[in-house]
């Protein structure tokens, strides 16, 4: 297994987690960054230290594309609310105009209702302590050191905070993560 976050500091559970998030408030998450390979080795490609950060992945609205049930998607220039597929089918050739005051809407055979304000990377707060959270900059990454040798968790403590009352919900598409810069994994007699 590669470096990646764990929910359990023996790192034998993978983290997949999904953010619901229905109401105003914080949602306090402790996940483990490493590798259960003692042998393997992170570095950096090219930074000084390997930093992880939250990062975007929303995907944007395409035209003539395929979308499934479920799908979460923005437009392609973002207007700050995330919209979800409801009735699967292929959009137009054309953007259609995105609506925030309204449950759905069509885009070519595709419909999409809108789930409210998206996540924003400001909104995720990441430390490597608890207490650290309160003086955390929101979307800032954290230094994890030049190198890391498998076998041993990091925490990683992450604060998401939701601003508004609307429901949040990224449980079908991720809309939000944390990345590691560009790395690469060695490994070493040990």
């Amino acid at each position: 297994m590669a470096f990646m976050l764990y929910t359990d500091t023996k790192m034998q559970n993978p983290a997949d987690t999904r953010l619901t998030f229905n109401g105003v408030g914080n949602l306090d998450v402790v996940l483990y960054f490493g590798s259960n390979q003692s042998d393997e080795v992170l570095s950096p490609e090219t930074d000084a230290q390997i930093i992880l950060k939250p990062v975007n992945l929303i995907k944007k609205w395409q035209p003539n594309k395929y979308y499934d049930y479920g799908n979460i998607i923005e437009p392609s220039t973002p207007n700050g609310y995330i919209y979800q597929c409801i009735g699967s089918g292929r959009t137009d050739s054309k953007e259609p105009r995105w609506w925030v005051d309204y449950i759905s809407g069509v885009s070519g055979s595709a419909w999409f209702k809108v789930l409210g304000e998206a996540f924003r990377h400001t909104d995720i707060k990441i430390s490597l302590t608890q207490a650290g959270l309160d003086s955390a900059v929101g979307g800032e990454g954290i230094g994890l050191g030049a190198q890391l040798q498998g076998g041993r968790a990091i925490p990683v403590y992450m604060r998401v905070s939701n601003t508004t009352g609307d429901i949040r919900n990224d449980f079908t598409d991720a809309c939000r993560g944390l990345a590691t810069n560009s790395t690469i994994t060695t490994t070493t007699n040990v």
